[in-house]
């Protein structure tokens, strides 16, 4: 009987040695989830970042009308590519729903900038440096390596990220550097359509949980 006790509590041990060792790797793969999440969120600014050129406060002046429309065609085709891929892998209907919307307004709302610029005929140049497109191009890709629920969190924190952005360069930014008023009246036009946008994919997010 004593060997049996013996044995019974070197099982014991076992189990606890077992249940520490388990305990260990959920925090390890917690931690790793948890670096990939705010790497990606990164990845999801400096995509919003280099398309709608954060300027510092009075930089407003450096923009002329033909970078604004250069700034304002790239925001609008970044958010149409990307609410395609949450209309197509949504795992949810609210997130294919939200994608579906946000890619056909942006497609309205890029063609009105195009037809500006035609009657204007101004030139849409982007900025020195611009590396919009190709931190677009990581971003899409992060975004189609992941599936199910994991794909629908990691969109809408995109779309949280990037509405976010855009109205604050408008207002900020891009509607006090704007010198023709066709211009300004066309982004005041859109801004309200920007701003609910961001507000239905909040929504969204709330009631998956995801923020």
């Amino acid at each position: 009987q004593a060997g049996t006790v013996t044995l019974d509590t070197d099982r014991a041990r076992t189990g606890l040695h077992h249940g520490s060792a388990s305990r260990c790797c959920g925090a390890i793969q917690k931690e790793i989830l948890m670096m990939r999440n705010r790497w990606f969120e990164r990845v999801c600014l400096a995509v919003v970042a280099a398309t709608i050129v954060s300027l510092p406060t009075g930089a407003a002046g450096v923009l002329d009308d033909a970078t604004i429309l250069a700034i304002y065609d790239q925001a609008n085709a970044a958010d149409i590519v990307t609410g395609r891929l949450g209309a197509k892998y949504g795992a949810s209907d609210d997130v294919r729903a939200l994608g579906r919307m946000v890619a056909t307004d942006h497609m309205s709302a890029q063609q009105m900038g195009r037809d500006l610029a035609m009657k204007l005929r101004i030139v849409p140049t982007p900025p020195d440096n611009d590396t919009s497109v190709a931190e677009q191009a990581k971003a899409v890709a992060l975004l189609q390596s992941k599936k199910g629920a994991e794909f629908d969190k990691a969109y809408l924190q995109y779309e949280v990220a990037f509405h976010q952005s855009v109205v604050e360069a408008i207002k900020g930014t891009l509607l006090p550097a704007a010198k023709n008023d066709e211009l300004r009246n066309l982004m005041k036009s859109v801004l309200p359509g920007f701003e609910q946008h961001l507000a239905a994919t909040r929504a969204v997010a709330a009631k998956l949980g995801v923020m």
